[in-house]
């Protein structure tokens, strides 16, 4: 009696199916086509627009670099500065040296400064620029060798070479500019050490090498104090740099 009575409560499988495709109607596939086509569309604008965003950031960047450049100008014969890219690396007379897209057709020549930020030096061109490329050598590179400077107090940075200590700085083999001094002489780790070498043009006079990273007695000479220096930029990251060239030198 029980399993009579059971029976009509239970439903065959083909009316839960009828009663689900009644319940959920089916899916309008031009409505859900249209839907999607707007998504990606959604999506397409958006990335468009960052893109733009970060495009119009370096420009912005670009325009303050030379802003920077223009004013940290130290005198002597007038500078025009020049924003370029590296196209390439350990390529030149060097084993660290840069390939810039700019060369004699632009006025530039060898020995011009190259910085970022506007008063933070990277190097300098060396050898004869072709007319659209020519080769910097990071402060880094073998070729820059002994390179007078002085050290300012990280807390004055704006002391001049009477009120700092004068230092000869040279690359090492590990990527730091090092030197000696008088073991009497001041000097500590976060100071800033900028470059007065006569043979260095005007333009690079006065300009940011690096920062004091160590300051131990010298192994040779105990009256002597070890310095190590880091430079203020990594020249495998660098993509572009400021040549500040002699204006008179454009075409």
């Amino acid at each position: 009696m029980a399993a009579v009575l059971w029976l009509p409560l239970t439903p065959p499988a083909h009316g839960l199916m009828v009663l689900r495709q009644w319940l959920r109607p089916p899916r309008d596939d031009a409505k859900y086509l249209d839907a999607q086509l707007l998504s990606d569309e959604r999506d397409r604008f958006r990335a468009l627009w960052h893109s733009e965003r970060i495009h119009s950031s370096e420009l912005e960047q670009r325009l303050q670099q030379l802003d920077r450049a223009k004013k940290m100008d130290r005198g002597g014969r007038e500078v025009a500065p020049l924003l370029v890219s590296v196209t390439a690396r350990g390529e030149g007379p060097g084993e660290r040296m840069l390939a810039l897209n700019a060369g004699s057709r632009d006025g530039v020549q060898s020995g011009d400064p190259a910085v970022v930020g506007g008063d933070i030096l990277v190097g300098r061109l060396v050898g004869e620029p072709t007319g659209v490329r020519c080769w910097l050598a990071p402060l880094t590179d073998p070729s820059t060798g002994r390179v007078d400077a002085f050290i300012a107090p990280a807390d004055r940075p704006e002391a001049g070479p009477a009120e700092s200590v004068l230092i000869q700085l040279r690359p090492n083999s590990g990527g730091f500019l090092v030197g000696e001094v008088d073991a009497s002489k001041q000097v500590f780790e976060g100071d800033i050490a900028r470059l007065a070498d006569a043979t260095w043009k005007s333009a690079a006079q006065g300009m940011r090498m690096g920062t004091v990273v160590s300051v131990r007695r010298s192994d040779k000479n105990p009256l002597r104090m070890h310095i190590e220096v880091k430079t203020e930029v990594d020249p495998d990251r660098l993509r572009q740099v400021t040549l500040k060239i002699d204006a008179e030198a454009i075409p």
